[in-house]
């Protein structure tokens, strides 16, 4: 980001939630995000928490999906108008990322500001673990902007991952909270809820038969969110040959990545792209076997007790590139493979270690009992809205 864009962007959003805080506080419930043009995930659940029991209490959606080019930038600078107006205006504000809007204010007394983020556990480096990478903050934006400030709250899947988002956000550990649990877990509870969701998935991708669907959920390769791209080292001839007819594959890239996966016509029936399914989560339901390689994706799977499987050749460049929190050759939930034909014949075997996954999931939530949504809306969201507050 240029100097002269960081500092339009500063002046716009300080600019409206300066006029703005002139107004009272309503007890209104924003959700935004800034990387995706709708909201998912724990903004949902929580969405969807807040509607089922509290209706009548306000809710404004601010979901923006940066894009390059003099549209893009003329886009960012209305949303960084309306985050500031909102950020203003709000008793509850909750997030899901990275929100720039957030940390350029000081934000007013009676305004609760609340971080869910979007990964349930500490596995890629974020924030400021990143600044000596190739992958992350930019250099002038480090420079003027305090990012991962103001937030009141944090959650986290577990305590022992605290330490690692708190190096992140530069962040005191006491805003950090397992005991509330991550809302967007809640799809993995509940039979009659399960039931009905893994019949929808299967219908819209016909997954009607009893193959084994195995659901494969790369992380995305790039120096940041606007030139995220897809891996292909994925060999999907190859691993059709050797896996036969009685299993299907789930093709779901990254929501960052704006490409689709192309898929020869003579994989028909056996691949299909589910990159556009808004639920990530929703498909494990549906899947066997998880294959992964870098995503956060397999602290949710952890959750079903099903096989994980990471297929990463690129694991040493990566490591040089953005970094994890823990040693990956040993502190991933299952064997790691370097070639589809190797990758080929483990699943074939069919042999897994499920005791190892069972192991990662104890170590990696506090909590997980299908009603963390409510923990939250009871806990931290209907408190902030009755609040005492609105220093100027």
């Amino acid at each position: 980001m240029s100097g002269a864009v960081l500092t339009i962007r500063i002046v716009l959003v300080r600019a409206s939630f300066a006029v703005a805080r002139h107004l009272p506080l309503r007890p209104r419930v924003v959700l935004a995000t800034a990387h995706s043009a709708r909201l998912a995930g724990n903004l949902v659940a929580i969405r969807d928490e807040l509607t089922r029991r509290s209706p009548a209490i306000p809710v404004v959606v601010l979901a923006h999906r940066p894009t390059a080019g003099l549209r893009g930038r003329l886009v960012a600078a209305w949303h960084a108008i309306v985050a500031g107006y909102y950020l203003a205006t709000s008793r509850a504000f909750i997030v899901d990322d990275y929100f720039f809007p957030i940390y350029v204010i000081r934000p007013r007394h009676g305004t609760t500001i609340i971080q869910t983020w979007h990964a349930c556990g500490a596995f890629k480096k974020v924030g400021y673990s990143v600044l000596d990478k190739s992958f992350g903050v930019d250099e002038a934006l480090a420079r003027r902007v305090r990012i991962h400030s103001n937030y009141d709250v944090c959650l986290v899947a577990c305590q022992a991952a605290a330490p690692h988002y708190a190096e992140a956000f530069r962040q005191p550990l006491e805003k950090f909270v397992s005991r509330l649990g991550i809302p967007r877990t809640d799809v993995f509870f509940g039979e009659e809820r399960l039931a009905r969701t893994r019949e929808a998935v299967r219908r819209r991708y016909d997954l009607t038969d009893d193959r084994r669907v195995v659901l494969y959920a790369p992380t995305f390769r790039g120096d940041s969110v606007m030139d995220a791209r897809a891996t292909d080292d994925l060999d999907l001839d190859l691993l059709r040959a050797a896996l036969g007819d009685d299993h299907v594959l789930l093709i779901r890239l990254h929501p960052f990545v704006r490409s689709r996966t192309r898929i020869d016509p003579e994989l028909a029936g056996f691949a299909i792209d589910v990159s556009d399914h808004p639920d990530i989560n929703e498909l494990m339901l549906v899947s066997d076997v998880l294959i992964t390689d870098y995503s956060s994706a397999i602290y949710e799977f952890a959750l079903l007790g099903r096989p994980i499987v990471f297929f990463a050749p690129d694991h040493e460049a990566y490591e040089r590139e953005r970094g994890f929190y823990f040693d990956y050759r040993t502190g991933v939930p299952g064997p790691i493979f370097e070639t589809t034909a190797d990758l080929a014949r483990y699943l074939r075997a069919g042999v897994f270690d499920i005791d190892l996954v069972e192991r990662f999931r104890q170590a990696s939530f506090d909590v997980a009992d299908g009603h963390s949504a409510t923990h939250v809306t009871d806990e931290l969201i209907l408190p902030s809205l009755t609040r005492a507050g609105d220093r100027r």
